[in-house]
């Protein structure tokens, strides 16, 4: 018999050249297997195995998923044409999917000789028996043994592999051989693979193995070929094919395995594929130097030609920064390209300037000493005096600042939450966590408690903007709290933050000492807050910046403005002390400016108060001048003041004359047209009354018919109210009797509408309801009876089974100790055969070791024999025990009684009248109804009769109502006709009264004319008299205002001599404030001389405070801090983004003074990103695959930063799945991962992923589950 043994073909596609739409390194793949076909043709093998692993990746897009499977498909197809079964077993979910075997089975489900496993079986064949146990499945085995640790998993996992393998081979007849897809310990794992499969894979443990006793272990897995030390049958065949630089030097290929034909091993040999090679260059900074002077030509001078021809190549050098700036990496690729490289992978800096040397650091994190270099750089004046200033502020700042006190690695310990997000109540502790993935579906809540819970507790910056949105979204949630412990060097330090639904929140800071929690809170929760970031020495933005990288944060810090990233950069770095001693300086500039305002605004003051008061001893000597000029101009005027005084007082006589005159003329005119007035007044008048006398007769003839009608109207009025209170009582009482009409007709129509339905719900009602629900109990209670029996014939069943399938595997074992002793028996009679027939003149003292040997074999054959008929014996018992246990439990499921078919009518029939019960309940709910409704037709009949009673009375009113208005209105006739007839004579009756009234009144006008007209005639004599006089006085004042109108006017004289009175007055006043003044400005004078002694030493304080806020500044020795560390971030970045990209993306920081602000010019950080090939970018101009790899990088190297710098550094990496990352950028992400753990073993790493390949490169793993009870964490 012939195997041909191979595994680990991981069909699929690799970083590699791309020609026509054909991956190379794929079809790479495909010449090995046609090789191992080819192979398999001349050898033709009875059996093929496939020991796993056949895709290299689970989840693939459909076009590669078509293009692999035919690959895959067409390689079994022609195997199986040269061998007689052709077993092909699933490897690790992660490379060999579900989907992809399902297909397999399908398409191979009608080729005798090709079988797919999926599952642990043994395949029979007529050459061997062949036990398969594939790849492993977590989530199916978690289900068998759910609530396991990751220790009692691991052991758990690997008995139960253990039990599968001897379990297995206790079904073999023929020649065993095991098919298997794990780690045995002991293999040579130098290929691919990692260290995880021994640390955390389950395994198959060599005892279980050596004990089984199989013919051979034909294995999967591991890449390298090879024959365990130690089992000389246990073989690994390799991969088909390398895959990556961890199989550089190896050799791939498969085995040819041969046994005789009793089916015992006898000989194998490996052959070796035409695999793809993999090569490595490595450089010191020596043969960087060279490359960079002498370029391809060094290449060729070294014979590396002949090195990487048809090879996978990747360059690692180490070199200065001032060798990484000048090396062209492109031009290496393309050198390497020409020099015949299949593939440049990648070229990388292995050893650059050490991007974490905390000694640089440390050195700079002394502020007096920063100060002073700065302070020479700049070559500020007055250096010394300004340290000596300084000094107090950082004294005072380095008091303040946390980290004088604490300082070390911020380590988490744990995380604790309830109702918080998805999570009722759950505790992570990290104490155990090193390099480990985090696992789980989408929404199972990985990010909520790993991610959010921490960032919640420490800022409370949910992802939402909404405080309370992080407590559980269910009705018994009333509130939430998150606990998260950690250390910050040796001290251990806890946050605890809770939350109402109401928004009520409380927070509290406390430290672990001498065995007990100390509350180190503030009063006000923002002042915990605050104290909490002094205490991290970081803001929400930094922590998520390099601590922990939420996924669709990747790019907070490329995406922050331009000065935003040096301020990031700067508590990254823990140089927050600088922006506190800043605050300080520019609260002391201020006081000191302050000052030197106030002095500078005092001589400005004083000097303007000079400058204001002018030349005041000239101004005194004018003012004395200009006095004695007044008092002369005041003299003169006087004088000419008295005499025009003189003259004005004759002018006002003649004008008081004039006016006396005027005014006796005008009464005498105003007497005499009052007199005109009265007398027409008195003339209309006297008019009216004439026309009112002449009609007085007809007068008095209406008036009497007036009160005629007055007197009828009176009469009629008591019939009128009568008549008209008997109208409005017939309204009312017809109004009544329609309201009870209308009720009755309601209620007599609503009884014969309950009538009918009373009717219609009695009909419905079922006749033999009663009788069908007791039928329907006891068919409940015989289904009852049998339920139980079948439950009881159930249990009786599995323990029959139990009986069998135990008995089953100990007959099965005694037969396999059966056959044993049979082999043996025939082996030594073989043996005794031989030795017959060997010639040997004396067998019995024959010395060979073989003819030994075999005289010892036949000696022990009555031995062998006796354990022979032990074993027959212990058959036979055994079915005997086994047909009587059996026999036993028969009997007890026939006494049971359970009788199927009788339970399948009975419930059938109980089904069917279950239907009685739902019109049981309709039953009673009419019955309900009908007298409901009874009940209310009562009521109607009671309220019929009450209404027609009162509908009577109403009747009875209204006739008496009606007989009163028709009897009155004939009255009411009456009435009306006399009030229209008095009111067209009622004006006659005002007239008659005003009669007497005419006539009295035209006896006193006409005596009162006669009067008047001689009044008149007086006035007017008067008024000829006055006249003559006002016309002689106006004679006279004209003569004398003639004779003043030469001289000048008496107001001008007045208005001047006034004028110089004042200025007399002020020119006094003003000689006196000049007088003051001379002394004010020598007092001034000599102040100031004081003030501008003050003013010199102030102004240079304040340029020391000045050059002090500058040097705290961002833009001081910060600036100069994170320039000297930009140029590590930029090489360690680089190395990053190099790996993912092969070294065709770089970045590059720019620091420049652009943003303007209050304070002046801002330094800003921009970041810009190069690609061979192409334009040199900024951040924000790239596309998103492109910005989650920078920003990836760049994060890499702040963590890496962070992690070894002064102060407090950090001690976690927490870093969620990164988007738009292919394959080669997804290894590359956790080859930097792995380096920042190899460097700093102290740093907690967790990765959220989902990528199964990715979770293979971490040794530990946690998975999150939703449950009924909010998620879970398993570890």
């Amino acid at each position: 018999m012939k195997i041909l043994h191979t595994a680990d073909w991981h069909i699929g596609q690799f970083k590699g050249p791309v020609v026509d739409g054909v991956n190379l390194r794929s079809q790479d793949t495909v010449n090995c297997l046609n090789y191992m076909i080819k192979v398999a043709e001349e050898e033709k093998p009875d059996i093929v195995c496939v020991s796993g692993d056949v895709f290299h990746q689970e989840q693939i897009g459909p076009v590669r998923y078509s293009d692999e499977m035919i690959v895959a498909t067409d390689t079994i197809t022609k195997l199986a044409g040269v061998a007689k079964a052709v077993i092909v077993m699933r490897g690790t979910p992660n490379h060999d999917g579900g989907g992809q075997f399902r297909v397999l089975s399908k398409m191979f489900a009608n080729t005798g000789n090709v079988h797919i496993v999926t599952s642990p079986t043994v395949l029979r064949t007529p050459y061997a028996d062949i036990a398969c146990i594939p790849g492993f499945d977590k989530q199916e085995f978690r289900s068998r043994f759910p609530g396991l640790s990751a220790d009692e998993e691991n052991e758990a996992w690997t008995s139960y592999i253990s039990s599968m393998v001897m379990g297995l081979r206790a079904e073999c007849h023929n020649t065993p051989i095991l098919m298997a897809h794990y780690t045995v310990p002991g293999c040579n794992m130098e290929s691919g693979q990692t260290s995880f499969f021994t640390n955390f894979e389950p395994v198959i443990p060599r005892e279980a193995l050596e004990a089984a006793g199989y013919e051979a272990v034909l294995l999967g897995h591991i890449h390298r070929p090879q024959i365990l030390n130690g089992l000389h049958n246990v073989f690994y065949s390799g991969a088909i094919n390398a895959m990556n630089f961890n199989d550089e030097g190896q050799e791939r290929g498969f085995w040819i395995h041969e046994f005789s034909d009793t089916g015992k091993l006898t000989k194998g040999h490996n052959c070796i594929t035409p695999y793809r090679r993999f090569y490595t260059i490595t450089w010191d900074t020596e043969e960087v130097e060279a490359y960079i002077r002498e370029g391809v030509m060094y290449l060729h001078r070294l014979g590396f030609p002949e090195d990487v021809t048809d090879k996978i190549v990747r360059v690692r050098y180490s070199c200065t920064s001032e060798q990484k700036k000048q090396l062209n990496i492109p031009a290496l690729q393309k050198d390497l390209y020409e020099l015949g490289a299949f593939y440049v992978s990648d070229i990388e800096a292995e050893n650059a300037i050490d991007v974490t040397n905390r000694g640089l650091l440390s050195e700079e994190s002394d502020p007096t000493l920063n100060l002073k270099k700065y302070l020479e750089e700049k070559c500020f004046k007055n250096p010394d005096k300004i340290v000596e200033l300084a000094e107090p502020i950082i004294a005072e700042a380095m008091k303040q600042s946390t980290t004088a006190e604490i300082h070390g690695v911020f380590r988490p310990i744990s995380i604790a939450v309830r109702n918080y997000r998805n999570y009722k109540e759950e505790r992570f502790d990290f104490a155990d966590i090193s390099f480990c993935t985090i696992n789980g579906i989408n929404g199972a809540g990985k990010s909520s408690l790993f991610m959010d819970a921490i960032v919640d507790c420490l800022f409370e910056e949910t992802r939402e903007g909404d405080s309370k949105a992080w407590i559980r979204g269910t009705e018994d949630a009333r509130s939430g709290s998150i606990e998260f412990v950690f250390d910050i060097g040796d001290k251990r330090f806890r946050v605890v933050r809770t939350r109402t639904k109401s928004g009520k929140p409380t927070l509290n800071l406390s430290q672990y000492e001498e065995n007990e929690w100390r509350n180190i809170s503030k009063e006000r929760i923002a002042d915990t807050q605050a104290e909490i970031e002094k205490l991290l020495g970081m803001d929400s933005m930094t922590f998520r910046s390099c601590a922990l990288i939420m996924q669709d944060q990747y790019g907070l810090f490329l995406q922050a403005k331009k000065d935003e990233r040096m301020t990031i950069l700067a508590k990254l770095l823990g140089l927050g002390i600088y922006g506190v001693m800043e605050l300080d300086s520019k609260k002391k500039l201020s006081e000191q400016r302050k000052e030197l305002a106030s002095k500078k605004e005092a001589v400005r003051i004083k000097t303007d108060f000079i400058k204001s008061k002018g030349d005041p001893e000239s101004e005194l000597q004018k003012a004395e001048e200009d006095i004695h000029q007044l008092n002369k101009e005041i003299e003169d005027l006087s004088d000419t003041q008295g005499q025009l005084l003189n003259k004005h007082a004759q002018i006002a006589k003649a004008e008081q004359e004039c006016r006396k005159a005027s005014e006796e003329l005008d009464d005498c005119h105003k007497r005499r047209s009052s007199i005109s007035d009265e007398i027409s007044s008195k003339t209309q008048i006297l008019e009216n009354c004439n026309v009112a006398l002449e009609s007085a007769n007809e007068v008095r003839k209406k008036a009497a018919e007036y009160k005629q009608l007055s007197e009828q109207i009176i009469e009629l009025e008591k019939d009128v109210l009568n008549h008209d209170n008997a109208k409005r009582n017939l309204a009312g009482y017809n109004a009544d009797i329609q309201n009870c009409q209308n009720i009755i007709n309601d209620a007599k129509r609503r009884n014969n509408d309950i009538a009918n339905l009373i009717e219609q719900l009695k009909a419905e009602l079922p006749d033999n309801l009663e009788e069908k629900l007791t039928e329907l109990a006891q068919v409940r209670t015989q289904c009852e009876e049998l339920q139980e029996k079948r439950y009881l014939a159930s249990i009786a069943e599995q323990e029959l089974q139990q009986i069998r399938a135990t008995y089953s595997q100990r007959i099965s074992e005694a037969e396999n100790r059966r056959k044993y002793r049979l082999d043996r028996i025939s082996e030594i009679r073989q043996q005794e055969e031989f030795m017959k027939n060997s010639g040997c003149p004396d067998i019995d003292g024959a010395s060979c070791r073989f003819l030994a040997k075999a005289i010892d074999d036949v000696k022990s054959l009555p031995e062998e024999a006796d354990h022979l008929e032990k074993c027959e014996e212990e058959i036979a018992a055994l079915r005997i025990k086994r047909d009587e246990e059996i026999s036993k439990k028969q009997d007890e499921i026939c006494v049971i009684g359970y009788d199927a078919e009788r339970l399948d009518l009975l419930t059938t029939k109980a089904s069917a009248l279950v239907k009685y019960e739902n019109l049981k309940k309709d039953a009673e709910k009419k019955k309900l109804e009908i007298a409901r409704l009874e009940t209310e037709k009562n009521t109607n009949s009671k309220t019929i009769g009450q209404y027609e009673e009162i509908l009577l009375e109403l009747n009875i009113k209204a006739q008496k109502a009606t007989d009163i208005v028709d009897m009155l209105s004939d009255s009411v006739i009456k009435y009306d006709n006399a009030v229209c007839k008095r009111n067209s004579v009622a004006h006659f009756a005002d007239q008659e009264k005003e009669l007497p009234v005419y006539e009295e009144r035209k006896q006193h006008i006409d005596k009162r004319l006669t009067e008047l007209y001689q009044e008149r005639s007086k006035e007017d004599a008067n008024e000829l008299v006055l006249y003559n006089n006002l016309r002689e006085a106006e004679i006279k004042l004209e003569e004398l205002r003639k004779d003043i109108e030469g001289s000048e006017a008496l107001e001008e004289v007045e208005r001047r001599l006034k004028f110089a009175k004042e200025t007399l007055e002020k020119a006094q006043i003003q000689k006196g404030v000049l007088t003051q003044r001379v002394e004010d400005v020598e007092a001034m004078r000599s102040e100031i001389a004081l003030l501008n002694k003050g003013i010199a030493v102030a102004a240079e304080k304040a340029d020391c405070y000045e050059a002090l806020k500058q040097a705290f500044s961002q833009d001081g020795v910060p600036h100069q801090i994170i320039r000297n560390i930009i140029p590590h971030i930029t090489d360690t970045a680089n190395n990053i983004l190099g790996s993912m990209t092969g070294g065709t993306m770089g970045v590059e920081f720019v620091m420049e003074r652009t943003v303007k602000g209050k304070d002046g010019d801002r330094a800003t950080l921009d970041v810009l990103i190069n690609e061979y090939g192409k334009t040199t970018l900024p951040y924000a101009s790239k596309s998103g695959g492109e910005k989650v790899k920078a920003s990836l990088a760049i994060i890499l190297a702040l963590s890496e930063i962070k992690a070894t710098s002064a102060g407090i550094q950090l001690g976690m990496l927490f870093i969620d799945e990164p988007p738009f990352l292919d394959d080669d950028g997804t290894q590359a992400y956790v080859d930097a991962l792995e380096t920042i753990r190899q460097r700093y073993p102290d740093v907690k790493i967790m990765a959220i992923t989902h990528d199964d390949a990715m979770k293979a490169r971490f040794n530990q793993s946690v998975t999150v589950i939703k449950t009924e009870d909010g998620s879970k964490v398993i570890y």
